[in-house]
């Protein structure tokens, strides 16, 4: 009798603590989601799940070398444990070690090849090795799998630009031409085009073109209401993958480029136009409580 009490407070105690991780975790708390978590595993060291749920936390605190260690003890402890190589892709592509992203990839497309994310994540991967042809074939597999995957379509149309394949990527900027990404790389596309066959000197406008699109022009705007910043980076491939990030959730980002009393440079990723604070707050809290998504309030066009 007495065990079988002592049993069930085990187990009460162990799905409370599973329970408040995966909580604070969905409202952004990390920190405390990897204490909870930790908690679990001091009572439960076999526990995969709490391992796996760790690791997922701390990958958002971009701690990607600890969330590695827990997917590896949670594979070790149950090899077959669903999204396990999925995860250690995502921590080693943001280690920027690409080549064992793949290989845990390649492991989990051979067990699951109907996960359409896989595909579009080893593309990636490939794409910063410069292997576009096969980034390409990978993305042509995503839309086979989810055929309205929007960022999907935009990367292959991105991939085919790089590949000088211009009319295929005009064709595929145009299926998602209702997206305002969309619409800016197809107008950016054709413009390009228009200026190689019209340009007698065509090496430099390609390359005046090229720069035109991947430094926004820099703009003091007046203060027309507020928006959320989900992150500010002097680095615009930070950004940009920042923003990538978002447009998975099915938001629709922008990149606003603001020059500070230094002189420096900074790529601020913002989401929404609200018209009073009151209406960005509650959008705010949507965001940060429904998707994890931190951001700040800020004016406008204004730092």
């Amino acid at each position: 009798m007495s065990l079988s009490f002592s049993t069930i407070i085990y187990a009460e105690t162990a799905k409370g603590l599973f329970d408040n991780g995966v909580l604070y975790f969905k409202q952004g708390q990390y920190q405390k989601a990897v204490d909870e978590f930790t908690k679990l595993i001091e009572i439960a060291p076999d526990n995969a799940d709490a391992y796996k749920n760790r690791g997922v936390s701390r990958m958002k605190q971009e701690k990607f070398d600890l969330a590695i260690q827990d997917f590896t003890k949670a594979q070790e402890l149950f090899p077959g444990l669903n999204g396990l190589h999925s995860n250690l892709g995502v921590a080693w592509f943001y280690k920027k070690e690409y080549k064992k992203a793949i290989e845990n990839y390649d492991i989990e497309i051979a067990t699951s090849p109907e996960n359409h994310v896989a595909y579009f994540n080893r593309a990636l991967c490939l794409a910063e090795l410069g292997r576009n042809s096969e980034a390409l074939d990978d993305i042509s597999q995503t839309l086979e799998l989810q055929p309205d995957f929007y960022l999907a379509i935009c990367y292959k149309a991105d991939l085919l630009a790089k590949l000088g394949e211009n009319a295929k990527a005009l064709e595929t900027y145009e299926a998602a031409i209702k997206h305002t990404y969309a619409t800016k790389k197809l107008d950016q596309l054709k413009q390009k085009i228009q200026e190689i066959k019209n340009s007698k000197s065509k090496k430099d406008k390609s390359k005046n073109n090229k720069a035109a699109e991947n430094v926004p022009e820099i703009k003091n705007t007046s203060n027309r209401g507020y928006s959320l910043q989900t992150g500010a980076f002097l680095n615009p491939e930070n950004a940009n993958k920042a923003k990538y990030q978002l447009l998975e959730y099915g938001l629709d980002p922008r990149i606003l480029v603001i020059q500070d009393k230094k002189g420096r440079v900074w790529y601020l990723v913002r989401l929404g136009d609200y018209s009073s604070k009151t209406e960005a707050q509650e959008s705010r809290l949507v965001y940060r409580e429904e998707l994890g998504i931190k951001s700040v309030i800020r004016s406008y066009g204004v730092w």
